[in-house]
């Protein structure tokens, strides 16, 4: 063979390929366009169920509250209106009374009206822009695929960046926060979760440690990506104490026009 035939042959391939096929894209980048494309015009309407549990302690000792709060919440062209019924608003100020007069006295309707934020539920019926937030501090680790309720899909597992207050890193010594998204056929996510372990120091003698897992269901409504559940679970360890909490909120979709 001369030594032109390899220049030859690669001439030959180089004409034969598809100049069509590039660099694939930024799996990242693609999921971040794709939730740039939903513009959450379309009104959503749902009925949300919030749980709580608080224990602080160990054993024997441990305190633990716990409560449930459900309503309803309508986002669009007027903003964001959150319904309470009669009935737990009745319940809650009940509670209040009690309280007044015994302070051992619990309130967990009080507790659980006071733990819906009107910006969390936002965020659940337009999950489409704090979702990008988070990915706007993220690294793909891996792209896989996956099997998703048995349907097969992709899974992106990302290096998460949660945002933290300067005091808050100066205590922390080490920090690793690992998240996984399944994408359905359309690109958008149907599923993730989030699991963020900190170890640190404070006044060089107290140490502590705490785990945060998170986990969510996503659907779409029109040009909406909306969370359909939301789990929150948190541990914390330090200077002799532990404590958890285990939020969830659950949205039920209502016809449009309620």
């Amino acid at each position: 063979m001369t030594a032109a035939a390899p220049l030859a042959l690669l001439a030959v391939l180089a004409l034969g390929a598809d100049p069509s096929i590039g660099p694939r894209p930024d799996p990242l980048a693609e999921l971040q366009a794709a939730l740039a494309r939903l513009g959450a015009r379309t009104p959503a309407a749902a009925r949300f169920t919030f749980r709580f549990e608080n224990v602080t302690g160990d054993g024997s000792d441990a305190v633990k509250v716990s409560g449930e709060v459900a309503g309803e919440a309508v986002e669009g062209p007027e903003g964001l209106q959150v319904r309470w019924g009669h009935a737990i608003l009745q319940q809650a100020r009940e509670e209040e009374r009690r309280h007044a007069s015994n302070q051992e006295a619990p309130t967990p309707t009080r507790d659980g009206l006071a733990q819906v934020q009107a910006m969390d539920l936002a965020n659940r019926l337009d999950a489409a822009g704090s979702l990008r937030d988070e990915l706007s501090r993220a690294t793909l680790i891996e792209e896989k695929d996956d099997l998703f309720d048995g349907m097969p899909v992709r899974v992106l597992v990302l290096k998460l960046a949660p945002s933290l207050q300067a005091r808050e890193r100066r205590y922390l010594k080490s920090l690793d926060a690992v998240g996984r998204i399944w994408l359905g056929p359309d690109g958008l996510p149907l599923a993730a979760e989030a699991r963020v372990v900190g170890k640190g120091r404070v006044f060089l003698i107290i140490t502590f440690e705490t785990e945060i897992r998170q986990a969510w269901r996503f659907t779409r409504v029109g040009d909406r990506l909306v969370t359909l559940r939301h789990e929150d679970e948190r541990h914390w360890e330090g200077a002799g104490e532990s404590g958890s909490r285990k939020n969830s909120l659950a949205l039920e979709l209502l016809p449009e026009g309620r």
